[in-house]
């Protein structure tokens, strides 16, 4: 009697079972493309993969992090080529400029254009790559960082304090100098403060400030400091000059001032050098450029007006205008506060040079003795130095501690200023990004003297590249042949640091190419080894999933038959042979 369906070798079942699941094991690899499915396959190769591939993916984001290095080198790289041919330019425009057929309105017209390539300079000084300072002013010694600290917190703050609360004048809010601190050198005494003239008659009357300028050296114990003044206090007078001039090009007609254009008696005089450097003396007090005695010589180094006046003789003519003008003044209870107070608002009021210049202020407070304004300085200087030492004898005391400053005990009768009070602590409202309340401040970048790419326990470093910049633009210009030349010769020297740039970073990209190259040679080896030991045989699996699949099938194809026909599975399979011959 025939086997029933319920009475059939279990025995084919179960091989058809089995080969389902080979199957859906190849099935799973072919989808997939792993080789291992699970650890129970083998339990070494299984945990090697694993190893292998998380490996992998850190080397890839390393690969990929050296690309972005490569990207931001490539950036500084534009950078350079566009500052080479912006000083290539400007060489050129300063060649013409030597010209000798050309004239001055010639070489004004290649200014323009020269100090607008001086921009785009600066602007690719501050260009940046995703938020990142392409470039940076190198590194700062741990000199200069404490020295900077001390700029942002208090010193510069501080002096546009005094200079506010002493001469009633501030800046105008909206002007922003650059601070630059030298810390190699040994100049002495060397600071200054470096802006774009504007032109007597030019409308706004003001000036756009560009450099502020200071020497390390002046702010260290230095047997070059004036007597009595040790290093420790002439440290804050110093920014205070410094900060007199800023606000003064902010209120006044400060060109006109310099060069005496406008109000001139005679073939060289009319102008005010000297007020000048008085008035920013005369703030925090020049007593101790005088030594222990005051002298006629003193007094005579005021010059006629425009040159050669020393420090000494332009602070002495500032204490006696002062004099005169509490004296034989109208209007001026506070002497020389009130006749800068009147020359700024003249500025602000749209008066020209001439009505806001020191000759107008001298008729304007004292008219009984400087009725003619073309010749008022004259008088002044004339006057000054007839009286000057007769009337300063008797209000310049050298042995008392006083420096002389204005509101103090010798200048107004005050309190007595001594060298650490002539610019006190004045606390800034936020010292690391606003100190000044009237002036913006841009402020030397730091960055590194290299930079690294860094890997699992290993570190690439390169050189860090800059630029060039034209900062003192008031001294490199295409005005005339002798700047013109002056600035040729430091064109000649800007592209050689340029150049010496450009193979630094061409140095960089090199090793970065090579470095990236080899990444990825590393990348493609381990990728051929993992794929050894967890990716699947395509064609192998392919076959072994077709052989399966038949086997399956034709279990499933004898299963159904045999219910269908009510036999043994037994008596079915008697001529049925898969897979064996």
């Amino acid at each position: 009697m025939p086997l029933q369906l319920n009475q059939i070798d279990l025995s084919q079942a179960y091989s058809g079972n089995i080969a389902n699941r080979e199957v859906e094991k190849s099935f799973s690899k072919l989808s997939t493309g792993k080789k291992l499915q699970s650890a129970g396959e083998d339990s070494a190769a299984f945990a090697q993969s694993l190893r292998m591939e998380s490996q992998q993916r850190r080397e890839h984001k390393n690969l990929q992090n050296l690309q972005s290095l490569i990207s931001y080198s490539q950036a500084q790289e534009s950078s350079l080529s566009k500052a080479s041919d912006i000083l290539d330019r400007m060489g050129v425009l300063a060649t013409q400029s030597l010209d000798i057929v050309k004239n001055d309105q010639d070489r004004e017209a290649y200014n323009k254009e020269f100090q607008e390539l001086a921009k785009s300079l600066e602007e690719i000084e501050g260009a940046q790559f995703n938020g990142l300072d392409l470039f940076s002013d190198g590194p700062f010694s741990q000199e200069k960082k404490t020295f900077i600290n001390v700029l942002q917190s208090q010193w510069l703050s501080a002096a546009e304090q005094v200079v506010k609360e002493r001469l009633g004048l501030e800046g105008n809010g909206t002007d922003t100098f650059k601070v630059v601190v030298n810390d190699t050198g040994n100049k002495n005494y060397n600071i200054s403060l470096m802006w774009n003239h504007t032109s007597p008659d030019s409308p706004d009357k003001e000036t756009d400030l560009t450099q502020m300028s200071f020497e390390i050296y002046n702010y260290n114990a230095n047997p070059e400091v004036p007597p009595n003044d040790p290093p420790s206090y002439s440290s804050d007078r110093l920014n205070a000059i410094m900060m007199t001039y800023a606000v003064m090009a902010n209120n006044l007609y400060f060109n006109a001032l310099a060069n005496g254009d406008v109000n001139k008696g005679g073939s060289d005089s009319g102008g005010a050098e000297w007020f000048k450097s008085g008035l920013a003396d005369f703030v925090h007090g020049g007593d101790s450029l005088l030594g222990f005695s005051l002298t006629q010589t003193q007094i005579d180094g005021v010059g006629n007006g425009d040159t050669g006046s020393t420090r000494e003789s332009s602070y002495l003519a500032m204490r006696y205008l002062h004099e005169d003008l509490k004296t034989n003044g109208v209007g001026a209870p506070n002497g020389v506060k009130d006749l800068v107070g009147w020359m700024s608002t003249q500025v602000k009021a749209g008066k020209s040079a001439e009505e806001s210049s020191i000759g107008a202020a001298l008729k304007n407070f004292i008219p009984s003795k400087y009725s003619d304004i073309s010749k008022a300085s004259d008088a002044f200087i004339s006057d000054f130095k007839t009286n000057g030492l007769t009337v300063l004898s008797s209000k310049i005391n050298l042995l008392n501690p006083d420096t002389g400053a204005i509101g103090g005990l010798d200048a107004d009768g005050g309190s007595t200023i001594s060298p650490q009070d002539a610019v006190p602590d004045y606390s800034a409202t936020d010292p690391t990004l606003n100190p000044l309340s009237k002036f913006g401040v841009k402020w030397e970048k730091e960055g590194d003297p290299q930079f690294s790419f860094s890997t699992d326990g290993s570190a690439i470093t390169f050189n860090a590249v800059n630029t060039v910049t034209v900062d003192d633009s008031s001294r490199y210009n295409l005005k005339s042949i002798n700047s013109a030349k002056l600035t040729l010769e430091m064109i000649g020297g800007w592209m050689q640091s340029l150049s010496g740039e450009r193979a630094q970073l061409g140095a960089n990209l090199q090793r970065l190419y090579v470095e990236s190259e080899n990444y990825e040679a590393k990348f493609s080896l381990r990728e051929f080894a993992l794929s050894r030991i967890a990716d699947v045989n395509i064609a192998e699996e392919t076959t072994r999933f077709a052989t399966n699949k038949v086997r399956a099938q034709a279990s499933t194809a004898v299963l159904a038959q045999a219910q269908k026909l009510n036999v043994g599975v037994p008596d079915l399979l008697g001529t049925v042979t898969i897979g064996k011959k």
